[in-house]
């Protein structure tokens, strides 16, 4: 029997058959002809290489073959009826793995959500977080290395979706006691205060790229975030990052945000998915999930 041409309607009659155990009635529950279920089971017989059912009176007998076979067909017939069927998705039981792909900055806020969900909402998903490289990410998206990835917007490959997550106001932070703390500092003093950047390869930098043209040359880069809190409390130092990263880092480290004297566009994270998994409702979920808890995230105290 050659095994990948193997006709699955033929395990349909073979589950009609094992039911009824007459050609007639097996023909009426999958809704064929009578010569068209026993030239069905003509050609299962010659491919198993058994008789598999046997005339007794006015039935057909299975074989010691067809009752072994007969409970793996049903659940395969099960599965994949299941699969074909539209399934609501509960949380409750998944076994769902989802791919992620973010900065850590992004886990950092994300973490506490994950958490509540493995905790209460979801207890049987897996999360497999990885590194965001905005070169690779779309790439990934594509074979299944990644299911989301998370990052500043850029143009889209084909088949990729995405949507922005939030617009976040940027801020400034700076340790207490700072120089700039004390009293309103005007332009020229903000701009000439030793800059903190981060790496911007890394996707959804805590830095807002679109900088005034003369803001001063970053005296220290780095694409890890929890150097920052560290650099900023022992320096001199100035970050230009999103209100949610600083109140996170504020109610942890001795640092302070301060107004910004001119304008400085948000910073506007977009979250990325593929075609492959737009329609699957596992997926959706997640989405919904991260859209939801940035957005929240988003909204300034007040």
């Amino acid at each position: 029997m050659n095994k990948l041409n193997f006709d699955l309607n033929l395990l349909r009659v073979f589950d009609a058959m094992i039911a009824e155990r007459n050609v007639t009635r097996a023909a009426h529950r999958v809704f064929l002809s009578q010569p068209a279920t026993s030239h069905a089971l003509s050609r299962l017989r010659n491919g198993i290489g058994d008789p598999l059912f046997i005339r007794m009176g006015r039935e057909m007998v299975p074989t010691a073959k067809a009752l072994a076979l007969a409970p793996a067909v049903r659940n395969m017939l099960d599965q994949l009826t299941t699969a074909l069927d539209d399934v609501p998705f509960d949380p409750h039981t998944s076994t769902a793995t989802f791919r992620i792909g973010l900065v850590d900055v992004m886990e950092y806020l994300l973490a506490p959500k994950f958490a509540r969900l493995i905790q209460e909402d979801a207890p049987h998903i897996r999360f497999a977080i990885q590194s965001y490289d905005s070169f690779s990410y779309q790439t990934q998206l594509g074979n299944g290395m990644l299911d989301i990835a998370i990052g500043l917007p850029e143009p889209s490959a084909p088949n990729i979706y995405s949507s922005k997550l939030a617009a976040l106001p940027p801020v400034g932070l700076v340790r207490k006691n700072h120089p700039l703390t004390q009293g309103n500092a005007d332009v020229r003093e903000f701009n000439l205060t030793p800059r903190l950047t981060t790496d911007l390869r890394a996707g959804w930098p805590l830095n807002n790229s679109n900088v005034p043209a003369k803001s001063p040359v970053s005296i220290y880069t780095t694409a890890h975030f929890f150097a920052v809190p560290m650099l900023l409390a022992n320096s001199d130092l100035l970050l230009i990052t999103s209100h949610v990263v600083a109140d996170l880092l504020c109610a942890q480290y001795p640092l302070v945000t301060i107004p910004l004297p001119e304008p400085y566009p948000p910073l506007e994270p977009h979250i990325f998915w593929h075609q492959r998994t737009h329609g699957d409702p596992a997926y959706k979920w997640m989405r919904d999930q991260i859209i939801a808890t940035v957005r929240d995230l988003a909204i300034p105290p007040g």
